[in-house]
């Protein structure tokens, strides 16, 4: 996988190694937070980031935990111009990749690696309702996928980033069900030049799902997304996000959990400028109209589900463990 070794890069951080307190800091240090008192705190970083440019980065870690875990709670705390952080595991069980970093700018390949969890935010605390899970396998390969900016809306001027994540486990022998991730993509994405455009992708998942959290995802001209239930011939209006910074990371409860057969996603653009822009992971050259989704229950402890629309099809896959 052509990966670069870079000492440091990762540290697994053991109990009360860490001091510092919940909350969002200043957004270009070194986050901390105290480890879970039951459950692992991951830190990956930093990740260097060129003056004026950005950077998407795989760093390839195993779960610090020697016990399978059921994480019923996460925080995640970001520095940086942050873009996405996201975390992946394998589709195959059995893949070990040795620790280390290297540059991913494209979207990792859903048939090799299955999401677990989304953030834009620099500081994301979300409790799962009572009974839902997030499953962890013990010693398991992961990927954080990190993409930190300095150009445009975003910036990052001390040049590095981190990403601190802390899994919360609970007693196995409680779970309901566990959670799993949508990935909605659509890789049709046209922005003309000198123009208001939209982009729409529907999805049917095999099976109706109740939705645990929501929120969607562009690059600079974007700017409104939302997302509605879909089920074959209309829905309901779920998520509305205005604007670029700060999307908002929409959480259900258990007793307000919307059950939706799937979900039909909608970005709009303004493009004043002389250029056409077209799907890709640039934030400053190209677009994009993702969807990130969590939901439950699953037919497996660690499920992923991906709505991807290319060539006008869109075609829905679930994976699962």
């Amino acid at each position: 996988m052509g990966i670069l070794r870079r000492s440091a890069l990762l540290a697994l951080l053991p109990l009360g190694l860490l001091a510092g307190g919940a909350g969002a800091e200043a957004p270009f240090k070194r986050p901390h937070m105290h480890p879970p008192g039951k459950g692992c705190q991951i830190q990956v970083g930093p990740v260097t980031v060129p003056r004026g440019e950005e950077l998407t980065e795989c760093t390839y870690l195993k779960m610090p935990s020697k016990r399978d875990m059921a994480v019923h709670r996460v925080k995640i705390k970001v520095s940086g111009g942050s873009h996405h952080v996201h975390l992946y595991r394998p589709a195959d069980p059995t893949m070990s990749v040795a620790d280390g970093a290297e540059a991913c700018n494209f979207a990792l390949d859903f048939s090799v690696w299955q999401l677990v969890l989304a953030t834009q935010d620099l500081f994301l605390d979300w409790k799962l309702p009572p009974g839902v899970a997030f499953h962890f396998g013990a010693g398991e390969q992961l990927a954080a996928q990190t993409h930190f900016v300095d150009n445009g809306l975003l910036r990052t001027p001390a040049g590095q980033g981190w990403a601190v994540f802390n899994l919360y486990s609970m007693n196995p022998r409680k779970v309901r069900s566990y959670a799993g991730a949508i990935f909605g993509q659509d890789r049709d994405v046209v922005v003309p030049a000198h123009a208001t455009s939209t982009a729409t992708t529907r999805c049917l998942f095999p099976k109706p799902v109740k939705l645990l959290a929501i929120t969607g995802h562009y690059h600079y001209r974007g700017v409104r997304f939302t997302a509605d239930s879909w089920d074959g011939t209309s829905g309901v209006p779920l998520f509305e996000q205005t604007g670029y910074l700060d999307p908002p990371f929409l959480r259900y409860s258990g007793d307000n959990a919307p059950e939706v057969k799937g979900l039909q996603l909608t970005c709009t653009y303004d493009n004043q400028t002389d250029e056409t822009y077209k799907f890709g992971p640039f934030t400053d050259r190209k677009e994009h109209c993702n969807l990130f989704a969590f939901y439950y229950p699953t037919d497996a402890p660690e499920e992923f589900t991906t709505c991807v629309q290319k060539n006008g099809v869109v075609t829905t896959t679930v994976r699962g463990q």
